[in-house]
């Protein structure tokens, strides 16, 4: 599978205060891609409701390289950055450019499929799998452990 991409329009609707693109637009579009780049791997919105599955974030970083302004065309893609062998968990990038090129922001995520009734980790269907193993991936691609999911030293800290 080549890369995966979408283009769009910064429009009026996406701006903060500064007259730029606001974090959440990006994470919108983000998400689009995403989505889409779903429903490439056979994994769309029907697809989660039979299985009664769907993904969950677990973290997004996003890193901003160079300001959108309203009517810039850009593109958002996706690369895969990791997955575990039984494919319950996995790591993305994606990147924003403008028409020229220009690296514009890097957004550094991970994700897991959960069980919708039983509200657990699953793995993600085999034949998705295949189609996904098969996508797109990062210079630094690895396959990772459930351990790795925790490299930014988060770790819950309840109230006593």
């Amino acid at each position: 599978m080549k890369k995966f991409q979408r283009k769009y329009f910064a429009s009026w609707t996406d701006l903060d205060p500064n007259w730029h693109v606001a974090n959440h637009a990006y994470i919108k579009y983000a998400a689009d891609t995403r989505v889409s780049f779903f429903s490439e791997l056979k994994l769309d919105r029907d697809k989660f409701n039979d299985l009664n599955i769907g993904p969950v974030l677990f973290y997004e970083h996003m890193h901003y390289f160079k300001e959108i302004m309203m009517g810039t065309e850009f593109s958002v893609n996706v690369e895969i950055d990791g997955y575990s062998d039984d494919g319950r968990f996995f790591t993305l990038f994606q990147n924003f450019y403008d028409i020229e090129g220009n690296h514009l922001a890097h957004l550094d995520l991970a994700f897991g499929i959960i069980d919708t009734k039983l509200r657990k980790l699953v793995s993600m269907p085999k034949d998705s799998f295949e189609i996904f193993r098969l996508g797109p991936k990062s210079k630094s691609f690895k396959i990772i452990t459930k351990e790795d999911l925790r490299k930014h030293g988060k770790f819950p800290e309840n109230k006593s």
